[in-house]
């Protein structure tokens, strides 16, 4: 008898998810906040995709992590294979990294294309937002930016939407917006901005400054009977005021002692006799104590960072970190093409930070340090230029004060690029002594390296009774301090060309980017 087989019955075979199914499932994860289910779709799709670096990209974004987004997206936008909703994320995500990196013009591009391609794109995530949405956050953006920055921002303007919305925040901004935006409807018939939108504009009157509108108290804590700090702590007092000019806000001031010993109980007065806004404390060390004393805070811009990576709700800090300014030279010589460079540091605890941060960055983008050298005051500079003579390298990062930096300048390559940060420069341009620096690169701020700018204009007198270099530094921080606290206190979007940089928010912390200057015979010059 002839055996009977039995077949069991199988399963079908499971489908196998697509990189686009697991894209879109991957995006509806960040818009819900839920980084770690966007991550397991994200290991399940394969390295050579697009969709592949599109979701890794808008992780690193959900994580405030906006340089890598830029490294993954860019190359994407070239990308012809992506779908219309993928491709419209794409833009919303560049938008986001450009407007936290304080580039304004190229987040209203970016925010232009996401809403031609997907009227349902998102550029912020987890917020579903419709075209009209969008042309709302596109003009947030613009009626924060002073007069003169619209002008700048007209001559980069590389498209004919986005100048026109450049020109609609030009006409909104003049003695007669209902005439000047009539006008420009003339000039920009297929505009898509809503006529209710626009309705709306004529009505206004022109805009005010955020330190017009401000109203308040604000609390101002600085060390200023401290000898360590008073000079600086003056400065800043000084700045603030200065900015203050004309507002109703009222400001009154708390000494500290520039420890952690007090800060807690002059804090929690200054919020007892009504303070709505905090700005201070001053030294790290305050700023530590604040962080991690467990107190409800009211809004805070702290003038110092803070040893902590994630700080409490109402706390953020802004202020002068040497490590910012090295990291930023990293990625400057990086953006030139440098592979190779000799670090050459002073031996003290600051130049060290400096060099720490360098050579930490620099090392990060795959470029190597060829040689390290450290000098004293009572260094034999012979020999180290003799030890430097066989060392070939595309730039010098020198870690080192003013001072540090004469010294040993001639005793290094001038055909090598050396590069430097603001502690270099003690804001005398013409000092006979700095002749010796010329060619010499460094970050430093606007106030510093380009002080006739007319924006500045309304700080002068006030700044003019301050010392020149690390005084006129803080007198620029506490002048923006002030517009910081101005602009949160209106609900309006961080993006400032202050004195002190150029400044957005990354996570609790005010970020500067310095513009690029050089020393020469003539004195200083920008880049």
């Amino acid at each position: 008898m002839a055996a009977t087989e039995t077949s069991k019955a199988t399963k079908p075979p499971v489908a196998k998810k697509s990189v686009e199914a697991r894209y879109l499932t991957g995006r509806a994860c960040l818009q819900k906040a839920d980084t770690p289910c966007a991550q397991v779709e994200l290991a399940g799709m394969p390295p050579n995709s697009p969709y592949t670096n599109l979701l890794e990209a808008q992780i690193a974004a959900s994580q405030q992590d906006f340089d890598a987004a830029l490294r993954l997206l860019t190359p994407l936008q070239a990308n012809s294979s992506l779908m219309p909703q993928a491709n419209a994320s794409l833009h919303a995500t560049l938008a986001q990294a450009y407007e936290n990196q304080g580039n304004v013009l190229r987040a209203i591009e970016q925010l232009n294309q996401s809403a031609l391609l997907d009227p349902a794109a998102q550029p912020n995530p987890g917020t579903a937002e419709d075209p009209e949405e969008i042309h709302q956050h596109i003009w947030r953006l613009l009626e924060a930016q002073p007069r003169e920055t619209l002008l700048e921002l007209r001559g980069g303007v590389q498209d004919t939407l986005t100048q026109g919305w450049v020109d609609l925040a030009l006409a909104a901004t003049a003695k007669v917006p209902a005439s000047a935006i009539a006008q420009w409807r003339i000039a920009y018939p297929d505009h898509p901005i809503s006529e209710a939108f626009l309705q709306q504009l004529s009505q206004a009157e022109p805009a005010a400054t955020p330190t017009e509108k401000f109203e308040g108290a604000v609390a101002l804590l600085l060390p200023l009977n401290e000898p360590a700090y008073a000079a600086v702590a003056t400065a800043v007092q000084a700045g603030l005021m200065a900015a203050r000019d004309g507002s109703t806000a009222i400001v009154k001031v708390y000494a500290t002692r520039g420890d952690k010993t007090e800060i807690v109980a002059i804090y929690q007065q200054a919020v007892a006799e009504g303070a709505q806004y905090i700005v201070g404390p001053m030294s790290r060390e305050e700023v530590n104590a604040l962080a991690t004393s467990g107190i409800k805070l009211t809004p805070t811009l702290a003038l110092n960072a803070a040893d902590q990576e994630h700080l409490p709700d109402n706390l953020a800090v802004f202020g002068l970190p040497v490590e910012a300014e090295a990291t930023q030279v990293a990625k400057v010589a990086r953006a030139h093409g440098m592979q190779t460079a000799i670090v050459v540091g002073a031996d003290t605890p600051l130049a060290k930070r400096m060099e720490q941060a360098f050579i930490k960055e620099w090392t990060a983008q795959e470029a190597s340090v060829v040689a390290q050298k450290t000098f004293t005051a009572d260094s034999n500079l012979a020999e180290l230029k003799a030890d430097l003579a066989g060392q070939q390298a595309d730039m010098i990062f020198l870690a080192a004060n003013t001072d540090q930096a004469r010294l040993v300048r001639p005793y290094l390559n001038p055909a090598i690029p050396t590069f430097a940060t603001s502690h270099v420069y003690d804001g005398a341009a013409l000092r006979p002594e700095n002749a010796v620096l010329s060619a010499i690169h460094f970050v430093d701020m606007p106030w510093i390296v380009n002080a006739d700018h007319p924006d500045f204009a309304a700080y002068r007198e006030a700044a003019a009774k301050l010392p020149s270099g690390e005084a006129q530094r803080w007198f620029a921080v506490g002048v923006d301090a002030w517009h910081i606290v101005s602009a949160k206190a209106a609900g309006k979007p961080l993006l400032l060309h202050g004195l002190s940089g150029n400044l957005h928010m990354e996570g609790n912390t005010l970020v500067r980017e310095l513009p690029m200057a050089q020393f020469r015979n003539d004195g200083v010059d920008i880049e």
